[in-house]
């Protein structure tokens, strides 16, 4: 484990920062046909079970509806509901606020904190050591519930200058027969599933040609939701 990666020890599992580890993702990421990595229990187990408790209890959430007319921002649910079933892009929900009785919860700031964490260089040099290319700074992370209903139909995430996306799964209860698998489509129509298993991370490169969508929840899974964390590292400018 080398020093640059010091202020990441509070939040990754220190096995994912030796060299050799990062090595062997990189090639993996790079043999991959949609350049993409899956990196289980990620984060310690206190971290991940801490921001699980806040996004599962404690968050505020607000669901958005999308249309493929209008992939630039959301609509509203009436206008969605109006809409043929195949322009229906998604529908999920977005964190907005910490509920105002858990805003000082150990929770919470645990949370907070783990947001603020992606501006530091470890972080992007992390994500660099494991992809093998430059990455430009990007606050473009946030967090997201899923919850019988909602789904994420096939789209790219190649715009606004991105380079890589990950997401990291946070319901310690969730199983690949609620839905919500994440699946990736590469250049010949070969589709990788990746189960959302709790504190796993994926990491895929969004300019690799490929598509990729969320099953829909089902009905199975009740009031239980699957929560994540997830954005993206920008290309740099130069």
């Amino acid at each position: 484990m080398t020093a640059e990666f010091d202020p990441l020890r509070s939040w990754i599992s220190p096995e994912h920062l030796r060299s050799d580890v990062l090595s062997s993702y990189r090639r993996s990421f790079e043999k991959h046909p949609g350049r993409l990595v899956i990196l289980e229990n990620i984060l310690i187990q206190q971290v991940a079970d801490k921001l699980s408790r806040f996004l599962r209890n404690e968050a505020k959430f607000e669901t958005e509806y999308g249309l493929y007319s209008q992939k630039d921002s959301g609509v509203s649910e009436e206008k969605w509901l109006r809409a043929p079933e195949t322009d229906r892009f998604f529908r999920f929900s977005k964190l907005v606020e910490v509920a105002s009785e858990f805003r000082m919860s150990l929770n919470a700031l645990t949370y907070l904190r783990f947001r603020k964490s992606f501006q530091d260089p470890a972080f992007k040099n992390f994500f660099e050591r494991l992809c093998g290319f430059e990455l430009a700074w990007s606050d473009d992370f946030g967090s997201h519930s899923m919850k019988a209903g909602d789904f994420l139909k096939a789209h790219d995430d190649n715009n606004r200058n991105r380079r890589i996306a990950l997401v990291i799964y946070l319901s310690d209860d969730w199983n690949e027969n609620l839905g919500g698998c994440f699946n990736m489509v590469d250049q010949e129509g070969r589709i990788q599933r990746v189960v959302p298993t709790y504190n796993s991370m994926v990491v895929f490169d969004v300019t690799a040609s490929t598509t990729h969508f969320v099953d829909p929840i089902g009905a199975e899974a009740g009031t239980r939701a699957r929560v994540t964390i997830g954005g993206w590292y920008h290309r740099p400018t130069h």
